[in-house]
């Protein structure tokens, strides 16, 4: 198998839909039973096969499995990408971050791309920034080059964005979201609510046995306390047996539902068309499938809208022509069929996905991995102003998150809404042991009387960034809302009037702090501003284990060009060098000084040669015996960057190839190195 180190190798034919469903069903036997014994070729075999019908995570599990036998990082690389297809983040960082940490020679620098977008999804967006800076300033990849700018240019513009305060978004409950994931939610004219969901609480094997798999559309009508019922499956003339059902649209009278049919296959999805069904005495009639928008090519989210003064069906579709993978289109209605799609342009469409249009009087709302944004999919909305479309603006803060958010819409009155979101919350429920996995519907109510928190976290030294505040009612167990902040200090909360309040603020390497308030009497527009400083709690030292023949780069021992003098900032991870073979005192080590390209071979051989002896002597004066340091030349035989004969580089980057590492070759198995020493 040969991995691709870009994140193409695993590709998602329709993000959130496949994904759900992939993770839903284990697509056969032979995936969900483990096999006796089975060869490491097998292991690559059953993990590629897995992968290729979208089981990413028995694929993910076969190849932890190869992992064991051939510690191949290629194969940690195929983990992470699949880890990021099912939308695991932090496993995902952590797997790019152990490639990437132990990769001397930077063979796996695309997988930064990657890793940074890992980082973004989380919020941790300093941390990614900087990734992406790194990863643009390295790579020779155009295409991915201009991707991360993309993804940069979304992290700088977070300031710019509006923070929607008085838009409070609260999850959907249990009774309409489940664990495997909800799609396209809508308000019927009558306030109930329809949305398509799988429904399951836990995967399914397809073995025959089960007939009834597919999502469905439900809905949902208002309880007296004002949420929602458990919904209600429609009957099956809606809802197709072994077909996804969902897309669901209203045209502006209520009398046409639009739906969107779409038949799985084993690797993504045969079709996917756009259906209407009538309503006739209250009842729903079996949908027929609209003429003229439907090839053979997926099609999928319909909204009416209107365009010109006439009315036209908006959807989304990836048939050829389009600008680079699903396009926005639209087509005039014209009684009971639509005319020709015509492309909504790049004003709107981007070389990503653009999909779930909505459209409420002149302006077109959507969402978008193209144009920059917080982090995967967010809501854009685009105004029209008779012949030409705005160029779109993020919704901001509440209606996006560092997560997918997608097929936001507004009731009539447009004093609530409603989305969609893998983004974290309390009461969501994890599938397969993923909190971010599934997609769930969020409600959105717009206060007019806006009571906000405002906390500032800080340490003695100044802002915090990194710190999460849980924000409770008085005297209750269960939070109102939590939040986590990777990229700076302040955080925003919508509060109820004549209510007592306790926050909680907790950050690792702190110890946790509490505020109490109150908002009684607050009858107009108000702030509340409480800033808390958190205290360190006592550095606890980290470390990395290294084993026998496991190369450890000392940092600071880099030799001036054509010289094998210690300098003075060697004399740090020489001293800790000293100190660890103190500690293990019969540990052997080699020590191998390297050289950079710069010069003849022969010559460079002999010159890290000198420099290896150069550092075994400063060694054998502060007491170590000499018996146990040997001494290695390995010249420009091993280089670590692109600067190898013949090419143009900078002194700081040859200066990276001259170099100094030792690893233990007799005496303890592994040995524990403080990270904090050799930085």
């Amino acid at each position: 198998m040969t991995f691709n180190q870009k994140s193409v190798y695993f590709q998602q034919v329709s993000k959130c839909l496949t994904l759900c469903f992939a993770l839903f069903l284990a697509h056969s036997v032979a995936w969900a039973q483990p096999v006796q014994v089975s060869s490491y070729a097998s292991m690559i075999k059953t993990a590629e096969e897995a992968a290729a019908n979208f089981d990413y995570a028995n694929a993910i599990e076969w190849f932890e499995k190869a992992f064991k036998e051939s510690k191949d990082p290629n194969i940690l690389v195929a983990q992470a990408d699949l880890t990021m297809l099912l939308r695991d983040y932090p496993k995902a960082e952590k797997l790019y971050d152990r490639v990437l940490k132990r990769d001397k020679t930077e063979e796996f620098t695309d997988i930064k791309y990657d890793y940074g977008r890992a980082l973004k999804y989380q919020g941790k967006y300093k941390e990614a920034l900087n990734v992406f800076n790194e990863y643009i300033s390295i790579t020779d990849n155009k295409e991915l080059q201009d991707a991360a700018k993309k993804q940069l240019r979304g992290i700088l513009n977070i300031e710019k964005l509006p923070e929607n305060i008085e838009a409070a978004v609260s999850f959907g409950s249990e009774n309409i979201n489940s664990p495997s994931g909800e799609s396209t939610p809508v308000w019927y004219t009558d306030g109930t609510l329809y949305y398509s969901s799988l429904n399951a609480k836990t995967s399914v094997i397809l073995d025959g046995s089960v007939e009834d798999y597919g999502s469905k559309i439900y809905t949902a009508s208002r309880t007296p306390q004002g949420d929602y019922a458990a919904g209600v499956a429609l009957e099956e003339s809606i809802n197709r047996v072994k077909y996804h059902t969902g897309g669901i649209a209203f045209s502006a009278d209520g009398n046409n539902m639009y739906i969107t049919r779409a038949k799985p296959k084993a690797n993504g999805l045969e079709t996917s068309e756009i259906h209407v069904s009538k309503r006739v005495s209250g009842v729903w009639t079996a949908p027929n499938l609209l003429t003229g928008v439907n090839d053979e090519h997926i099609t999928r989210h319909p909204y009416e809208g209107e365009l010109f003064g006439e009315r036209v069906l908006f959807f989304t579709s990836n048939r050829p022509g389009g600008f680079g993978g699903f396009d926005l289109y639209y087509a005039p209605i014209k009684g009971f069929e639509v005319g020709a799609p015509v492309n909504l342009g790049d004003v709107i469409n981007t070389k990503e996905d653009d999909l779930s249009p909505f459209y409420k009087d002149g302006t077109l709302y959507f969402s978008s991995e193209g144009h920059p944004g917080l982090g995967g999919l967010d809501n854009f909305y685009a105004t029209w102003d008779g012949t030409k479309w705005a160029t779109p603006a993020n919704m901001g803060f509440n209606y996006n998150s560092s997560y997918d958010d997608h097929s936001l819409r507004f009731n009539n009155s447009g004093n609530a809404g409603v989305l969609v979101s893998n983004r974290t919350h309390k009461d969501k429920k994890k599938f397969k042991t993923s909190e971010t996995c599934c997609d769930d519907i969020y409600f959105i109510n717009i206060r007019d009387l806006v009571i906000d928190l405002k906390t500032l976290v800080n340490n003695d030294k100044g802002p915090l960034d990194g710190g999460t505040v849980e924000l409770f009612e008085t005297g209750k167990k269960v939070s109102v809302d939590a939040k986590t902040n990777f990229a700076g200090n302040n955080f925003s909360f919508l509060l109820d009037s004549d209510k007592s309040y306790t926050a909680y603020i907790t950050r690792e390497g702190y110890y946790p702090d509490s505020i109490s308030f109150n908002t009684n009497g607050i009858f107009d527009d108000y702030t509340v501003k409480k800033t808390i400083t958190l205290r360190a709690k006592p550095v606890e030292e980290e470390f990395d284990t290294y084993g026998l023949n496991e190369p450890i780069r000392l940092n600071n021992i880099y030799f001036d060009l054509d010289k094998a003098d210690i300098l003075p900032d060697a004399e740090k991870d020489l001293t800790y060098l000293k100190e660890l073979m103190d500690q293990y005192a019969d540990m052997v080590i080699e020590l191998g000084s390297h050289t950079d390209s710069q010069g003849p071979s022969p010559y460079n051989q002999k010159l890290s040669q000198r420099r290896a002896d150069s550092t075994k002597k400063w060694l054998v004066k502060e007491s170590i015996d000499a018996s146990r340091i040997k001494t290695v030349g390995y010249g420009e035989s091993v280089i670590l960057n692109r600067c190898t004969n013949g090419v143009k580089c900078i002194d700081d980057e040859h200066r990276l190839n001259r170099r100094t590492e030792f690893k233990i070759i007799a005496g303890p198995s592994a040995i524990q190195v403080k990270k904090s020493r050799l930085k």
